[in-house]
């Protein structure tokens, strides 16, 4: 027994001992690891260890190595909490079972038709000396793998700043982001990353704020994708950099909604989309008075159902591989046709009920009612 005793003693011992040693090694593990698998500078002012894997990163920060936004932060967070892995400790890949971030705020930047983020670098697999922070140059070469099983993302905000539509970067922000994100992997495989978001889209001072919802997955490796996206109550006039791409139309007011499945598979894209506009107003149509090729004064009444809303679908498609294609065209066409779809299908259930009352005596219509009706159909398509 006095043996027995001795031995569990000594195991205690060197248990302790261990556990004290990897406590203090830890935090400079934890450090060291990320700085390699994200490939950019990471600033973390204290890390805590936590029996037995978990880590507590106090001021943690993630920051631009790119030109023109070297420095400026991509990732900012009072608090992360990492679970890590022990399979981590083979020092071949950084494996976190489950990342907690509550109240951080995320930026990301797009400029050139490139996006900035806080893990651009480590999609790739091979990321140039001269791209990398100073903190990632005094690292290995090799960019360590970054494995998350599930990152939860909560009363956090995000910022989209796109430097292509606009020259000072136009701001899109949501907030109170609830997210899930399952199966993150850098360098991309081709297994596929699971998404739930749920957040709030601002549209700027005094306006009620939009709601977004995107669920789905991705396959980053290949882009394989299958998503679903609800946003409701977007306030058009403040997205003008972006309609404006589409039509030279100057809208005053109106706010859309929209459902939309987003697929993409072996690089084909494919855009299932449903639109509903609503107190929609222009201050200035297009040139010769007109709206995607048709008297914006004459179509306007007939695409409105009774409440004021306008409602239609358009389905998108392009091949990914074909970087010359102007998706701007793509997707005007595809508003064109459809708003003649739903235009001559109004016109057609508004002859039916017109012709309905005109055989009807006790309809009250005449049939200079009826020519009028014929007439303004006609100058819809001249």
């Amino acid at each position: 027994m006095r043996k027995i005793i001795f031995i569990i003693l000594v195991l205690a011992v060197l248990i302790s001992g261990g556990l004290y040693a990897f406590a203090r090694k830890a935090p400079d593990l934890v450090r060291n690891s990320l700085q390699r698998s994200i490939n950019k500078t990471v600033r973390i002012d204290a890390v805590e260890y936590r029996f037995p894997w978990t880590f507590e990163l106090r001021g943690f920060q993630i920051l631009e190595t790119q030109e023109p936004f070297v420095g400026e932060p991509c990732f900012v967070v009072d608090k992360v909490l990492l679970d890590m892995s022990p399979l981590s400790l083979s020092r071949s890949r950084f494996i976190l079972d489950s990342v907690e971030v509550s109240g951080a705020s995320v930026i990301v930047r797009k400029r050139g038709g490139k996006l900035m983020h806080a893990f651009s670098k480590s999609m790739r697999s091979s990321p140039t000396q001269g791209e990398a922070s100073p903190e990632a140059l005094k690292a290995p070469s090799q960019a360590l793998p970054l494995i998350i099983h599930r990152f939860h993302l909560s009363k956090s905000s995000f910022k989209f700043m796109d430097y292509d539509v606009q020259d000072t970067g136009f701001v899109m922000e949501l907030d109170q982001i609830e997210a899930v994100v399952s199966n993150i992997s850098f360098p991309p495989t081709s297994s596929k990353t699971n998404y739930k978001i749920d957040s709030r889209l601002l549209q700027g001072r005094q306006q009620r704020a939009a709601q977004l919802n995107i669920e789905g997955w991705t396959q980053i490796a290949d882009y394989e994708t299958d998503a679903q996206i609800r946003a409701t109550e977007l306030l058009l006039p403040y997205f003008r950099p972006y309609y404006a791409q589409v039509t030279p139309a100057d809208i005053d007011d109106g706010r859309l909604s929209s459902r939309a499945a987003l697929r993409i598979h072996d690089r084909i894209f494919t855009g299932d989309i449903d639109l509903e506009l609503a107190g929609l107003y222009f201050k200035g149509y297009e040139e010769g008075g007109e709206l995607f090729g048709l008297k914006a004064d004459q179509i306007l009444p007939f695409l409105k159902d009774s409440a004021g809303r306008l409602q239609f679908h358009i389905v998108l498609q392009w091949d990914l591989n074909d970087h010359g294609l102007e998706k701007r065209t793509v997707i005007r066409r595809a508003i064109e046709q459809s708003l003649k779809k739903t235009l001559l299908g109004n016109v057609g259930g508004i002859l039916e009920k017109t012709l309905q009352k005109f055989t009807n005596p006790d309809g009250g219509l005449s049939k200079d009612d009826l020519d009028d009706t014929l007439k303004k159909v006609k100058k819809l398509f001249r």
